[in-house]
């Protein structure tokens, strides 16, 4: 889960279910206080198998190593260091280590401003940016049958009700919104809907685009302010030439 978070025994509690992600890209706290991103739930815990019994292969980042490696997944009870493939693990977690938290723990600690830093800020827009766009996907999407014929049990989170249904899935052309257990569901869905909303998304996109140009256009600033300098410099270098050679000439003539 997305979210605003503090520490407590080991632990990362969130404050709330819901995020304020408008608030979060404007550079404004969700509610007062708050301290630290978890950047914990999908990079920095171990691997959990869950309780249940099949056997799903899964990926996982090791924080120590530094490196996705595969697990096997029981079905249920696990947590968000749990991916698909090992490109979605790489893309989420590649360049966490073990002070990253620890580091913005330290950026937090002793600050009473409720706003985070800027390097703060960042991480946290790089870590939960990806989420926010996939959440329509895994939670918001009608089930998906499929035209197969085979007939696997499966759930889907069901915005409206906010809640998990099962239903049946055929096998193939399906979608994200396809879970094996109740349990998996709800843990990777139950009380994001907010996140979940259209304009969220925009914002997020627009955020984004902005970034890109406001980084673009100081790119391209510093690049005509250093040519600029380059010819000041080689105009005042050919300026003192000319005095020179008309001095020698001068002095030549008399």
């Amino acid at each position: 889960m997305c979210g605003l978070c503090v520490h407590s025994k080991g632990q990362c509690l969130l404050y709330s279910k819901q995020v304020c992600a408008s608030s979060l890209l404007a550079g404004l706290p969700c509610q007062a206080n708050w301290s630290l991103f978890c950047v914990l739930d999908f990079c920095h815990v171990s691997k959990v198998v869950g309780r249940c019994r099949a056997s799903f292969p899964r990926w996982w980042y090791n924080v120590t190593d530094g490196s996705c490696q595969q697990f096997v997944y029981g079905g249920c009870e696990g947590n968000k260091n749990n991916y698909m493939t090992k490109e979605e693990c790489l893309k989420k977690c590649a360049g966490v280590t073990e002070n990253t938290v620890d580091d913005l723990a330290t950026s937090r600690n002793g600050a009473e401003s409720s706003v985070p830093s800027a390097p703060f800020h960042v991480w946290a827009l790089l870590i939960c940016t990806p989420w926010l766009v996939s959440l329509p996907e895994y939670c918001t999407a009608k089930a998906v049958t499929g035209p197969c014929r085979a007939s696997f049990p499966r759930w889907y989170f069901d915005v409206e009700k906010n809640s998990c249904d099962s239903f049946i899935y055929g096998g193939c052309r399906g979608n994200k919104n396809s879970y094996l257990s109740k349990e998996e569901c709800m843990h990777r869905c139950f009380g994001e809907p907010a996140l979940l909303s259209s304009p969220v998304v925009v914002l997020v996109g627009l955020f984004l685009m902005v970034l890109i140009v406001l980084l673009g256009a100081s790119v391209v600033c510093l690049i005509r302010v250093a040519r600029r300098s380059q010819e000041r410099t080689l105009r005042t270098v050919w300026s003192s030439g000319d005095d020179k050679e008309q001095l020698v000439k001068n002095t030549y003539v008399l």
